[in-house]
């Protein structure tokens, strides 16, 4: 057999050049990382109120489970009493939702990110609390947290009608707005953060 003659390349290839990153955008929502990928990641402060954010609404999560799960059981149990229970589930996702708000509220004060705002207009992370979470007066717009909830809280007077697959369908609504909400909320804090929209830091970062 005829020995085959090995290959020697007469010139090396040059490598295709690479980019490197200087910054990153890491900590941010995909959605301003996207629009301004010249962000940098949060710092301990920022990552400190996004954890109190989630504390806060973990906990919220928990005990509205509670409750819900409370109520689902006095409609069942006792159909007639379903008018009461209503009524008692409602006021306490109003008071409980109200206690949210206030936390995160009370988070916000104790951040530069809480007194950021556009020129002219209020705080933004209150505004953003009162459109997403609940206003002052415990109500709120269509898609805020507490219109969300109320609207999803079944009204029954026969127990046959809080079956399980039904039961489950409010259920995944109710903890579809919190989500929601949550994910609001932490975008706003990296919007802010970026200072996007004409919304000024604080310079003390």
């Amino acid at each position: 057999m005829k020995r085959r003659r090995p290959f020697i390349p007469s010139q090396w290839d040059r490598l295709e050049s690479r980019v490197v990153l200087s910054q990153t955008t890491l900590g941010l929502s995909p959605v301003v990382s996207g629009l301004s990928p010249h962000l940098q990641a949060l710092n301990r402060k920022q990552t400190a109120l996004v954890a109190e954010v989630n504390q806060a609404f973990d906990s919220f999560q928990g005990d509205f489970d509670q409750a819900r799960a409370t109520y689902f059981a006095s409609i069942q149990g006792d159909p007639s009493a379903s008018g009461s229970a209503v009524t008692a589930f409602q006021d306490y996702t109003e008071q409980r939702t109200l206690l949210l708000a206030q936390q995160l509220v009370g988070s916000f004060v104790q951040s530069p990110q809480g007194t950021a705002h556009a020129p002219g207009q209020p705080y933004a992370l209150k505004q953003l609390v009162e459109s997403k979470v609940i206003g002052p007066k415990g109500k709120g717009p269509q898609g805020s947290l507490i219109t969300s909830l109320q609207t999803t809280i079944p009204q029954v007077s026969d127990s046959m009608l809080a079956s399980s697959p039904t039961t489950t369908l409010y259920t995944l609504s109710q903890d579809n707005a919190i989500a929601a909400a949550r994910t609001a909320v932490l975008n706003g804090v990296s919007i802010i953060k970026s200072g996007a929209f004409g919304i000024r830091k604080t310079s003390h970062y």
